[in-house]
This record gives structure tokens, sequence and C-alpha cells, in this order.
């Protein structure tokens, strides 16, 4: 499925850090989220994980940014509480809005490349028990100028790919936790 590892990251930030677990600083968190959401046992999910795109997913994004953005490598910081997690599956009618998670990354620009830092707050709308619409909620994008950033915030956070794949993974999670 295209894009399936960054939705189903995606599917893992539909909730909100509740509470900070103890310990579990950025150099020790695990780096397997899938493993986290599935099995792990904690009150939270925390772990880091990658973003980068495939081969398709570059082209998206060079031929959305208009030339500029040709690559980007990203780290993200995910601390979740698990709690919440049920309750946004279980929910008929609600909408989700995670607080900020930090992101850490390296953009390529036909030109140079930029270490930048930034955040995604994903909000998702259930309506009758489906996800209906969802976005990752990326902002506050510091290390590159608004004029570079702007676009590139408003391209993903409005990528029909990202949304749609959001959508997808969430309900299909969603349905699969209901049985």
């Amino acid at each position: 499925m295209k894009h399936c590892r960054f939705f189903f990251f995606m599917l893992a930030m539909l909730t909100a850090p509740t509470a900070r677990a103890a310990g579990g600083t950025p150099a020790t968190l695990p780096e397997d989220c899938f493993a986290e959401v599935e099995s792990g046992t904690g009150p939270d999910i925390a772990c880091l994980f990658p973003l980068q795109p495939s081969p398709a997913e570059r082209a998206e994004l060079e031929a959305g940014s208009r030339g500029y953005v040709k690559d980007f490598n990203c780290r993200l910081t995910v601390r979740i509480a698990r709690a919440e997690i049920d309750k946004a599956l279980a929910a008929v009618d609600y909408v989700f809005k995670s607080p900020e998670q930090p992101v850490v990354c390296t953009i390529t620009t036909y030109k140079s490349t930029f270490d930048v830092t930034g955040t995604f707050a994903p909000e998702v709308t259930f309506k009758n028990g489906q996800a209906v619409s969802a976005t990752p909620g990326l902002g506050n994008v510091t290390g590159i100028s608004r004029v570079i950033s702007w676009p590139v915030v408003q391209f993903v956070n409005r990528w029909p790919s990202v949304r749609e794949g959001m959508l997808t993974i969430i309900n299909a999670y969603k349905k699969n936790k209901g049985r």
C-alpha cells in the first residue's frame, strides 16, 4: 500500500499524550513505533519514528513544491497515552486534535540542505464511527525562512495522498480493533 509506513504512524498519532512517561529521553526511546502500537504494554506509546519519503512520495513532493524541495529525512519523537487510542477509536462522533509532537528534519532543496525543526499535531474527525477527515498538522517549522516553509507546510497538510492514506489506515485499524 502506497505510503503505508507514514500512514500507520499517523494512526499512532491519533491520540494525545496525557502524561509523560518517566525516563525515555529521545536518545533511549525504541525506534519501532509499529511494535509499540501493536504489542507495547506501557501506559504510553513512546518511540522515535523515521519519516523518509519513497521515490513516488519524493516525486509528488517535488512536484507539489514546484521543484523546490527535492528530499527530506525526519525523526519524530512520539509520546502518546495508550488509553487515548482506545478512546478515539471507540468514539462515534469525535474530533481529535493531538498536541504537538516534535520532529527534526533535514530538507534538501534544489540548491542546498537545511536542518529544521517543527511539530506534527494530527487532527482526525470521526462521524458515525468512521474517520472522515484527517490532517497531519505540520507546523512550527524553524531553521528555514517562512517563505520556504509556508508552502511546504501547506502542501504536506493538504497532500491528498497523506490525508486519504490516514483515513484508510485509521478506519482499517479501527475495524480490526473491533474484532
